[in-house]
């Protein structure tokens, strides 16, 4: 169990392209955010921070666990970057690290134990697996780029322009699979994916 490490998902997002909830979508005989949940809790994350906004009376039945604190972003309309913030604000004073992910980028138990694990061990600043030559998600954070985060409105890209300003902190995790850059976008996209091997294949 990993006390002082935290996680924040995002999902306070509207779902145009996919046209329903993304949270609410089946993968694997359950709903996505029962899967996020449960290979987060398997890790030994037990201080969950969910970021909830649209359609969020539909998400909440889903979510109601003793690990999952639900945050509210009324301002989910601006964007992703108000849904970091808000998660971010409510993280408790002990948290050393957060990995960050939305609801849309499943990632099987294996997937998340090996970029934790590497975080952990090599006391990075910044994690994110590598694919192909180019970075995914999730991301880990530890506690000393927090107050940079907390100040992601002052950069007209976001999170990317914070990644780009500390990337020698940042740590990657070699992948070779199709996890490390996956984002169900679209109904195709999650079609395709449900076809994607849950069990270690590197």
């Amino acid at each position: 169990m990993h006390n002082n490490f935290h996680a924040i998902i995002l999902s306070a997002g509207m779902s145009s392209r996919m046209g329903t909830p993304k949270a609410l979508l089946n993968w694997h005989g359950q709903k996505l955010i029962e899967y996020n949940l449960d290979n987060l809790i398997t890790n030994g994350i037990t201080n969950i921070n969910l970021v909830l906004g649209h359609e969020k009376e539909k998400i909440l039945p889903y979510a109601q666990r003793k690990e999952v604190n639900i945050i509210f972003n009324n301002n989910y309309k601006q964007g992703k970057s108000s849904s970091i913030l808000e998660g971010l604000k409510n993280i408790k004073n002990e948290a050393e690290n957060i990995i960050l992910k939305s609801v849309d980028q499943p990632r099987p138990i294996w997937f998340l134990k090996k970029i934790i694990t590497e975080h952990l061990e090599k006391k990075s600043i910044i994690t994110a697996p590598i694919s192909e030559g180019k970075r995914g998600h999730p991301i880990i954070l530890n506690k000393k780029v927090f107050n940079q985060i907390l100040n992601i409105n002052n950069y007209k890209n976001g999170l990317k322009d914070i990644f780009r300003e500390n990337n020698d902190l940042v740590s990657t995790v070699k992948m070779k699979n199709k996890w490390t850059h996956l984002d169900l976008n679209t109904k195709s996209i999650y079609e395709e994916a449900l076809l994607y091997p849950l069990e270690k294949n590197e």
